[in-house]
């Protein structure tokens, strides 16, 4: 019989060296049985082999056993007596895990029965004694914080072993046998169940328990609890199982402890005990965990939060459901248009949404961070996309911040020019101080820049954008260029290096929608080649292969103009060489003409002349600061 820490069988058996009796399957008195899709028997019930003899007789046949006829083990939930058929021994010790430690057993001659101080701290949290005592809890006096105290002590059984003790005293600290096998308590709870509760502390478990539930078990550690503890009983507790309701605590450790449980076990056969009842009057009943329920809200509430227990969302995948409301916005009023940035015939073929990635390559001086920081701009101004902007090229950041203020002015960012005629210089204000203040005002709370010195990971630099976007709100990233990001060590090529790293940059895109435009060099081209393609790009054909959007810049000031456009405007061809989605664009050649007297791009017309002849129409490019279009009337006449 079981007396809370050690069991004497009424009958002499074999054993194994883990602790279970061996039982010859003749022996079993099978009362009924379930079965699986095929008719083989899985779950049967029977009577104790080891004390149905010996119990009075209206009680002899009843199915007293719990019986895995996957694994072989059992269970009487009657006498406590774990045993495995003969013909399964094998099998299990084939399943185990080599144990490679040493593992001590605890001695148990310290353990008492259930003293006042612990009955009294039981029945305060809802617990009979007689619950405590049949899961093995005892009384006993052990070293806890550095001086001896008196403990509540649970038992941690595997068959008719003691592997482990946990000492608990009623402030709540705890200590373990040292050099001793850490494993689930109550884990041969397990046995014969079609089903299994696991909880993070043991009182959470007695709390079920005190209910009627024997299906209970609980990490051996809280929240910490290391997932190895489970690596042994992996085949012979848990594979056949179809149901392991994860009822952690309902804070942020409980909710890490159930994610990874979930993942250890498999999240379709898991449900979620959420420790909350929402009531008719739309307020919620909340507790901590299984135990504090108990107290605060009786019975009935734990059994309906373990009742109501929701399925495990199944980690990186998704349903209908999780999309059904946007869904039918599409149905009901179309797919929103992207951003368009006012550069006319580039408009026409590609415009930008939330959560994509863009890669810009093209020829030597053809100024891609000029015209990624023109993108950015426009992007900003037009649609408050604030933008994290990682340039380590641009240095002085100071420099790259006036680039950015004469894009915005219009002019050079300087307080007056100087023009000198007949040997007399002559002054004129070139942006006024009130000016000056607004767009270094409006740099301030749109644009942050990104100054990771040491270690320039995908990783750090990832963080501090999603950061910028947690503080102040950033829709778009711009990493420029793509080589001062350090690539992954190992021993992978960096091909595939660079594969991962723009895996990781959509991904990021895609979870948190920013926006993000990655600037890469071309690879150095063969004598005549042309860049006309992202596979122009150095390094990895990844670069076309993961890209939202792809875009591809060339000079072309030789191509032919109109009468009349102006010849200070350099043309640029742009290429966009791939659009993802065909509702934001498609692949098509335009042209952009580019100031470099204020680094901005305008737009140019295409003018058809034959069928194999196009001439271009640079439009004049404003001058005119974008934040205030009245600011001439601000400027300062000559002196």
């Amino acid at each position: 019989m079981a007396d809370g820490y050690n069991f004497i069988p009424q009958k002499k058996w074999e054993k194994t060296p883990t602790g279970y009796y061996i039982v010859p399957i003749d022996q079993l008195d099978i009362k009924r049985s379930r079965t699986d899709e095929n008719g083989t028997a899985t779950i049967v019930r029977c009577t104790c082999p080891d004390c149905s003899d010996s119990r009075k007789r209206s009680h002899q046949n009843e199915p007293c056993v719990r019986l895995d006829m996957t694994t072989g083990l059992g269970k009487c939930y009657n006498c406590g007596f774990h045993f495995i058929i003969s013909t399964k021994v094998k099998a299990l010790s084939k399943h185990q895990p080599v144990r490679k430690e040493n593992w001590k057993l605890p001695r148990t001659d310290h353990l008492k029965p259930l003293d006042a101080v612990a009955i009294d701290y039981l029945m305060k949290r809802g617990i009979r004694p007689e619950t405590a005592k049949k899961a093995g809890v005892c009384s006993a006096r052990h070293i806890v914080g550095g001086m001896e105290r008196d403990c509540l002590a649970f038992t941690f059984r595997e068959g008719t072993k003691v592997v482990n003790i946990q000492y608990k005293t009623t402030d709540k600290l705890f200590a373990m046998e040292p050099d001793c096998e850490i494993i689930p308590w109550n884990i041969d709870a397990c046995i014969g169940q079609e089903s299994i509760i696991i909880t993070e502390g043991m009182m959470d478990a007695l709390a079920l328990m005190e209910l009627g539930y024997d299906n209970v078990i609980s990490v051996s550690n809280g929240a910490d609890t290391e997932l190895r503890t489970f690596n042994r009983f992996r085949y012979s507790h848990f594979d056949s199982l179809k149901t392991i309701y994860l009822a952690g605590d309902m804070d942020e450790a409980g909710e890490q402890l159930r994610a990874k449980l979930a993942e250890y076990f498999g999240e379709a056969r898991c449900r979620i005990v959420d420790w909350r009842i929402e009531q008719d009057d739309g307020e919620s009943l909340a507790e901590k965990d299984a135990n504090d329920m108990l107290k605060a809200h009786g019975a009935d509430a734990v059994m309906q939060c373990v009742n109501h227990a929701q399925p495990c969302p199944i980690t990186g995948v998704e349903t209908v459901a999780n999309y059904r409301e946007r869904l039918f916005d599409i149905w009901q009023n179309g797919i929103q248009p992207g951003k368009k940035v006012g550069w006319g015939e580039f408009d026409d073929l590609v415009q930008f949404e939330p959560g994509r990635s863009t890669i810009i390559v093209g020829e030597p001086n053809t100024g891609k961070s000029t015209f990624a920081d023109d993108l950015v701009l426009n992007l900003a101004l037009l649609h408050h996309w604030k933008a994290a902007v990682y340039s380590p090229e641009m240095f002085p950041p100071e420099r790259h911040i006036a680039r950015l203020a004469t894009t915005i002015a219009g002019r050079q960012f300087r307080k007056e020019t100087v023009t000198t005629e007949r040997g007399v210089d002559y002054r004129q204000t070139a942006i006024p101080q009130p000016m000056a203040e607004r767009i270094v005002d409006w740099l301030e709370e749109n644009i942050f820049f990104v100054t990771e010195e040491k270690g320039r990971t995908i990783h750090k630099l990832l963080h501090r954008a999603e950061q910028l976007q947690q503080r102040y709100g950033i829709r778009q990233l711009l990493l420029d260029p793509f080589n001062y990001i350090q690539l992954p060590d190992g021993a992978k090529s960096d091909t595939m290096k660079i594969g991962d790293v723009l895996a990781e940059i959509e991904l990021f895109a895609h979870r948190t929608g920013l926006f993000v435009i990655v600037v890469v060099h071309p690879s150095k081209p063969q004598k005549g080649e042309q860049i006309e393609s992202l596979y122009n790009a150095s390094g990895s054909a990844e670069f076309r292969n993961r890209a939202d959007y792809g875009l591809v810049l060339v000079n072309d000031d030789n191509a032919p103009r109109e009468p009349g456009s102006s010849s200070q405007l350099h043309l640029l061809k742009v290429i966009v060489d791939k659009v993802r989605d065909d509702a934001m664009g498609h692949k098509g050649v335009c042209h952009l003409s580019f100031d470099a007297a204020n680094y901005r791009h305008g737009i140019v017309q295409t003018i058809h002349v034959t069928d194999q002849l196009n001439h271009f129409r640079a439009l004049p490019v404003s001058n005119h600061c974008w934040l205030d279009r009245s600011e001439q009337q601000q400027l300062a006449m000559p002196f």
